[in-house]
């Protein structure tokens, strides 16, 4: 049983910080001087009760919008295979069918820079997307070149062939655009390519495409020793452990819920709380991820996750406000009854059936 014996409200605003390390998503907070202790029978429970950002991030950006190239045998160069990598377009798109246009473009523009047979940088290329995108979201597209390409379907043994992979350890571009998730090793395609003839090359995705990837912004208390855990999905790529599960520092999550705003607002006391081991909390950190674990919407660092500036998340807008609540809870042992084993007092030779003759004939007299 447990009881809580006091409480505190800390309210976060992260756009400016008294510690120097703090940044807008990366916010560092001493609670030395406030009091955040526990005494002896309790423990400190943290508990997000309001969050609160401007969704200054777009829906396809550095996490989830790389995509490989291979390209089987360069006719020009003599190369076997030749790779390349390509990006969308990093922005919020309306539609399903604006991605596809942008993916198909990204690939045309790096099939005409490739330099194969009569092909040069500066030939000319058509992509069409059919407007049944709209309808099933299975991203299809045909890149028509100006010139003979002079490719065949990836492994037939003539001419010029192509694959698009979408590794995972690189970007979530296999849940935005819809084709098999790859690993850094693995060598197939992640979508359909197919050449129907020496001027068109036709790509087609195998599921459903979606415009972001990001439905939840987790806020995350990074070395703060707690009970709660997290599946390995919610790791980094690059963080392995045995099991399914890990210790999590994840204190809740906030949904983005528009174009505009991400936010969360507690119905309960206990929707997302830590039970923290320490008894004395002096400094806690909060840290913004996406559901990998990874910054908002950079890949190699840096402290911008959208615009041209390089600064958003320190003299930018990239920060957050959350309200955080501190309860000192008290437990109660509960300690059970124990007594001992029941030792029957007569020997079990005298039990029944067993009982002596003296004993049973004394009994008949009565």
């Amino acid at each position: 049983m447990e009881h809580i014996t006091s409480s505190y409200n800390l309210f976060v605003d992260s756009s400016t910080g008294h510690n120097s390390q703090s940044k807008g998503d990366d916010f560092i907070v001493n609670l030395q001087d406030s009091g955040v202790h526990a005494g002896d029978g309790e423990h400190i429970r943290m508990s997000l009760t309001n969050f609160s950002m401007a969704k200054n991030f777009t829906d396809v950006n550095d996490n989830n919008n790389a995509i490989e190239l291979e390209f089987e045998t360069n006719e020009v160069n003599g190369e076997a295979t030749q790779t390349v990598d390509v990006e969308l377009d990093n922005r919020n798109y309306s539609t399903v069918t604006e991605i596809a246009k942008n993916f198909a473009h990204q690939i045309g523009n790096a099939v005409r820079a490739s330099n194969i047979n009569s092909l040069t940088p500066t030939s000319t290329f058509l992509t069409t997307v059919p407007e049944s995108v709209q309808f099933d979201k299975i991203i299809t597209f045909t890149i028509t070149t100006s010139g003979n390409h002079g490719m065949h379907d990836y492994g037939s043994g003539t001419g010029f062939g192509m694959k698009i992979r979408f590794k995972s350890d690189k970007s979530d571009s296999f849940m935005l655009l819809g084709g098999d998730r790859l690993s850094s090793t693995d060598s197939g395609s992640s979508v359909t390519v197919e050449v129907p003839n020496q001027t068109q090359i036709k790509v087609t995705c195998l599921y459903p495409a979606q415009r972001s990837t990001t439905p939840y912004i987790y806020v995350r208390a990074p070395g703060v020793l707690n009970t709660n855990i997290e599946t390995r999905g919610l790791r980094n790529p690059k963080d392995t452990h045995r099991s399914d599960t890990a210790h999590s520092d994840i204190v809740g999550r906030a949904v983005v819920a528009s174009e505009e705003w991400v936010q969360f607002t507690a119905q309960t006391d206990r929707e997302f709380f830590l039970d923290i081991h320490q008894k004395q909390f002096n400094v806690l950190r909060l840290r913004l991820t996406d559901s990998k674990n990874r910054s908002i919407g950079r890949r190699n660092g840096g402290d911008t996750a959208s615009g041209t500036g390089l600064a958003q998340a320190t003299l930018g807008n990239l920060n957050f406000s959350a309200v955080l609540r501190f309860d000192i809870v008290k437990t109660q042992s509960v300690h059970h009854l124990e007594s001992q084993k029941f030792v029957p007092s007569i020997p079990a030779r005298f039990s029944e059936g067993n009982v002596p003759i003296r004993i049973r004939n004394d009994i008949n007299l009565k």
